[in-house]
């Protein structure tokens, strides 16, 4: 391709496929990152006439505040990706490698895979501390608004902005980017990391964002599970549907389950030792064959199946 006669590149407006043109890598996590707080500070100033005006609950603040969370780091990832998209390759912030069963059974086994996955950590809340303080308040503010506002907030802003930026930009970009091999010849050039090691960084980054231990722990758990997921398919819709259906889930057991339930750390704290440990092999064996499963779809390539996006 001539310097001077770069390929065309056609306007596109799909908020996923304008990001596939940035892959970061280490140096560049910690520029999404730095680009994420900066977004966190911006969303906390213009919305903090609201928080402490008193009229106004946390649980409608959260509406304006989570996405001006993201616009940030949003704006960063999409400059980056225009300023390479005229002269490197790109890959594919969404792909659908489902293996033979296709997208529709997939999809439902994904979620009552990420279903199951909650109810093993349900055990790692357990044993940890309680939930104390402002985050224990901020919490219980959220989920005193109308179903609809934690529908949007929880189960569609979250799930989109959140799987967009940890596993669409961050495991993508851990994945594939190009960089030296002191070892081999000089001028040629690896891709990305080990996708085990991928897929970790990208679920300590999702634990971190969420800012406290108690959804940490179990953020980083079910992480590691949608980076594997995203490893194995390249779809990012799967591990947004897997993301919804985890937080609606915690949203329907916290506005219609029962007052034990409410005040429980867990669920061991609520049913038979015995009742548990059934659940939990149950379910641990459903992820395990939904895992089994993913393990034997085929790989276009040893760090995953995100689709190239060629050079033209």
């Amino acid at each position: 391709m001539s310097f001077f006669k770069p390929r065309k590149v056609e306007k596109n407006y799909d908020l996923l496929s304008s990001c596939s043109w940035y892959t970061p890598d280490v140096g560049g996590l910690f520029a999404v990152l730095g680009w994420f707080l900066v977004g966190m500070i911006v969303a906390s100033i213009v919305v903090m006439p609201l928080m402490y005006s008193g009229t106004i609950p946390m649980y409608y603040v959260m509406l304006v505040m989570y996405p001006l969370q993201f616009m940030a780091v949003f704006i960063f990832v999409r400059i980056k990706s225009s300023r390479n998209m005229a002269f490197e390759k790109g890959y594919a912030l969404d792909s659908s490698h489902f293996g033979h069963w296709g997208g529709a059974a997939l999809a439902a086994a994904v979620v009552v895979g990420v279903l199951a996955a909650g109810m093993m950590l349900e055990l790692a809340n357990h044993f940890l501390p309680d939930t104390k303080g402002t985050i224990m308040e901020q919490m219980e503010q959220m989920m005193e608004g109308p179903l609809w506002v934690n529908l949007i907030t929880m189960c569609i802003m979250a799930p989109v902005m959140e799987e967009w930026l940890c596993r669409g930009v961050i495991l993508r970009g851990l994945l594939n980017y190009e960089h030296k091999n002191p070892v081999k010849t000089e001028g040629e050039r690896e891709r990305g990391m080990s996708p085990a090691l991928a897929i970790v960084i990208s679920a300590i980054f999702f634990a971190a964002i969420h800012g406290n231990v108690w959804q940490g722990v179990t953020a980083f758990a079910i992480g590691c599970l949608f980076g594997y997921v995203y490893y194995r398919t390249g779809s990012l819709k799967l591990t947004m549907l897997m993301h919804c259906a985890n937080n609606t889930m915690a949203v329907l057991i916290g506005k219609f389950g029962s007052d034990s339930m409410s005040d429980a750390k867990s669920l061991v704290d609520v049913i038979p030792a015995w009742e548990y440990a059934i659940i939990f092999v149950v379910s641990a064996a459903i992820v395990w064959f939904l895992v089994d499963y993913l393990r034997k779809i085929e790989l276009q390539d040893p760090q995953g199946n995100c689709d190239l996006i060629e050079q033209q």
